[in-house]
């Protein structure tokens, strides 16, 4: 079907629309209504297990270690001191611990230097108490004896406090959560934990307190983000506002697109929260601010066109309907093929991001409908005035201003040069391709909030102190057989692992000791006491009888870590291991040498990695292929789509080639500039390849146009420079203001999205300059010129 054919029925459709204006924006302010008023319910959330399915194999493991030891997250506090045995200290300390155990949801146990189980000799052999369950004692005599028996703790030194007491760790441990949404209940603890720990009573000079664990930081994370978010939206509101001013110039061309904008998004979270489903509140800013932008860039090819018509023909009405003619598809086709773009994250696996691919295509759909549907229904009011050839005031061009002719001159400056720019251009794209093999993935919260953020900077402090750590992983073995850890032999393979995962990359060590915790601790402690407190048997004895008489005694002497680190049946064992650091790149060989290390010295039993660096792993890995996965659904479903409306391979082709540009710079600047992907910037070349396609669309479908009216391509080139290349440079202009307000965020993710952003689609609009027009003129797939 010819092109011209097409603009008719949309002709038609938007004289349909004037004819029953007020039906369309009678019944578009209803559903409005019903929508916005849904807002108050829209809840927010930021869950890592929405980044695994049930069915991947962390998911399952993790599922299995929450099932047998509990919930693997806690609620720290590093106490920093010039002695933390200090009587003010540990007073803190006790009360401080006793208030988390109080008030934090889902509290299980704690553990400090004041609510501890130490194994000691007594009259019936051992006994498991706390040194300080009688009180604290006033500095003296008394105290240093406790202090020297903690000191002597192998177990304890170098792990819970360090060895020149000036730091010890304060642990919360928790049960599993119950809640059907767990970043809620993460939530809860989260802001409960930092509402006892930041209260201005603990604040002293004899000690800081620096608090961390997953609740914690994830809650600290949420509250960043979510100022962000609301900086980065009103910041985008008021470029819109701006852009519209400096674009439209007049007060409706103002209102009418921010209407449509605030009614199309604010509907869909609207519904969303109708429904139950939550926001993520990382990627809550890119719908948002993406609808924002492409909503006033469709109202602006719609404006623009309407004026131009309306400069030449002087009828309100005609020259509506015209310019629905005229855009009414090239905006349809941009929108389809954006929407295919972003639903193209549902291949990624990854629960946040298929969030922001059917939330995306879901804003952009309705702005567009807003756009279409409300646009000329409201343009559509107001009076008549004189055409062009009847006013002399007008540009000779019938229509055409001062810039639209300064690009018809573009364009011909542009065929002269054609060759030398086609060249210079794939010399620039060249350029930038090996920096796409220097690309890396990195999870870790340093890379991707950066360390201008406050609470990154005290952990980034923490990760350096003595006994200081962030990152942990564990891990478990189990059999089939209960009581398998009973067995000398596979008690003292289990101390040898702790000793092999020492040795790895990245494992943390304070003074001389590697932090990795296991159950062979509290067996060579408890033997140790057993036999006078001789250093000689802080070993795991050989007699299996005397090994299961050790774990017996243990239990029945009241110690409550046991089974933190073993499984009553004793078949399934578990050791973590604090890290000194986090790198995505190598990181991952460390978990994959932590796993062969225990299945090496554990064959026949069942072995799994699990924690939030196993996790990071498994985010790295699907990011990498989420990231291959949604950028060649987007390719190819882009492909097949312009191959379908242009009924040409070859135009599909030569369109595509311009939109592989940005795409290959902005991959080649990540790697360049050492930018990693992570969850943010894995979705800009994506997004970039549905957005970039917009620009080509619509100078394809002019330059095919105006050659079914010419039968010239060099007219078809000209006429559409001079037509739509003003409207092309500020939509792009409008978008590349809009990702401006993420170039100021703290946040590093949201600064590197906004920087390559602006980048990508600068480099697209270039390359629809250059290479869609000249490619088309030198190759002429669209059809043969007329005589």
């Amino acid at each position: 079907m010819k092109l011209g054919t097409i603009n008719r029925h949309f002709a038609r459709f938007g004289a349909f629309q004037i004819r029953y204006r007020w039906v369309f924006i009678i019944v578009l302010a209803a559903l409005t209504v019903a929508g916005m008023t849904g807002l108050p319910k829209l809840t927010t959330g930021d869950n890592m297990e929405d980044w695994f399915d049930e069915y991947d194999a962390i998911q399952i493991n993790t599922d299995r270690f929450e099932a047998l030891f509990g919930n693997e997250d806690s609620v720290l506090v590093l106490v920093e001191a010039e002695d933390v045995f200090d009587p003010e200290v540990l007073t803190a300390i006790r009360d401080l611990g006793a208030e988390l155990l109080e008030k934090v949801p889902y509290a299980k146990e704690l553990r400090s230097l004041t609510d501890m189980s130490v194994v000691s000799g007594s009259e019936e052999g051992i006994e498991v108490s706390s040194p300080f369950e009688d009180g604290i004692p006033e500095a003296g005599l008394l105290l240093e004896e406790k202090r020297a028996y903690i000191m002597s703790r192998d177990s304890l030194v170098n792990m819970l406090v360090s060895d020149d007491c000036r730091e010890t760790w304060l642990s919360l441990s928790l049960n599993n959560y119950e809640g059907e949404n767990e970043s809620v209940e993460m939530y809860a603890v989260g802001r409960a934990a930092m509402d006892i720990i930041t209260d201005p009573k603990w604040e002293n000079p004899k000690y800081t307190l620096k608090p961390s664990g997953i609740a914690y930081t994830e809650y600290e994370e949420m509250l960043t983000v979510m100022a962000e978010t609301q900086k980065r939206i009103i910041g985008g509101f008021i470029v819109v506002i701006l852009c519209l001013i400096i674009f439209t110039r007049s007060l409706r061309g103002v209102l009418i697109p921010m209407l449509t904008t605030v009614g199309g998004i604010g509907s869909v979270f609207g519904y969303m929260a109708r429904l139950g489903i939550p926001a993520d509140s990382n990627m809550m800013t890119l719908p948002v601010l993406l609808a924002m932008a492409l909503s006033i860039g469709y109202a602006i090819h719609l404006v623009n066109a309407f004026k131009f018509q309306f400069r030449r023909l002087g009828k309100r009405k005609e020259a509506l309907v015209t310019a629905v003619g005229e855009t009414g598809w090239p905006i349809f086709f941009t929108v389809l093929t954006t929407i295919a773009s972003l639903l193209t994250f549902l291949f990624t696996g990854i629960g946040a991001m298929r969030w922001l691919g059917v939330t995306s295509a879901l804003t952009v759909f309705a702005v567009y409908l807003y756009v279409a549907l409300l646009v000329p229904a409201l343009f559509s009011f107001g009076t008549d005035k004189k055409a062009a050839a009847e006013n002399p005031a007008m540009s000779a061009d019938k229509g055409g201003t001062v810039i639209d002719r300064k690009f018809y001159e573009t364009g011909e400056a542009l065929i002269k040069k054609r060759r030398p720019v086609i060249i210079i251009a794939f010399i620039i794209i060249a350029a930038f391709i090996p920096g796409l093999f220097k690309m890396t993935v990195n999870m870790d919260y340093f890379s991707f909030m950066g360390e201008k953020i406050p609470y990154i900077a005290r952990l980034g402090e923490m990760l350096k102190a003595k006994i200081g750590s962030l990152y942990n992983y564990t891990v478990m073995i189990g059999f089939d057989e209960s009581g398998s850890f009973k067995d000398p032999e596979q008690m003292r393979n289990l101390d040898l692992l702790r000793e092999d995962l020492g040795a790895l990359d990245f494992t943390k060590v304070s003074g001389g000791k590697p932090r990795v915790s296991s159950v062979t601790e509290i067996v060579k402690e408890t033997y140790r006491t057993l036999n006078g407190d001789d250093p000689a048997f802080y070993t795991i004895p050989g007699d299996p009888d005397l090994l299961a008489q050790i774990l017996f005694l243990y239990e029945i002497s009241g110690g409550d870590d046991l089974f933190n680190r073993i499984t009553e049946d004793f078949s399934t064992s578990v050791l973590q291991v604090e890290l000194s650091g986090y790198d995505g790149n190598r990181i991952a060989k460390t978990v994959k040498d932590a796993e062969t290390a225990a299945r090496t010295r554990f064959p026949g039993a069942n072995v799994a990695v699990v924690g939030i660096i196993a996790s990071f792993v498994e985010m790295n890995n699907k990011i990498v292929y989420g990231e291959l996965k949604s950028f060649a659904g987007s390719f190819l479903i882009i492909f097949i789509l312009l191959a379908l409306v242009f009924s040409s391979f070859r135009v599909a082709l030569i369109g595509m080639i311009p939109n592989l540009a940005p795409v290959l710079i902005i991959g080649g600047i990540m790697g360049y500039a050492k930018i990693p992907l992570d969850m943010l910037t894995m979705t800009i070349m994506p997004m970039l390849l549905g957005i970039a396609v917009d620009d080509t669309i619509h100078f394809i479908s002019r330059m095919r146009l105006e050659l079914e009216n010419t039968g010239s391509y060099r007219k078809a080139v000209l006429n559409s420079f001079g037509m739509i290349g003003k409207t092309l440079g500020t939509t792009t202009v409008i978008l590349c203001a809009m990702f401006a307000v993420y170039s100021f965020s703290p946040v590093a993710m949201l600064f590197h999205v906004g920087i390559l952003a602006i980048i990508g689609m600068t480099a697209a609009l270039l390359a629809d300059y250059t290479l869609t027009p000249l490619l088309i003129f030198l190759l002429k797939p669209l059809g043969f010129e007329k005589p």
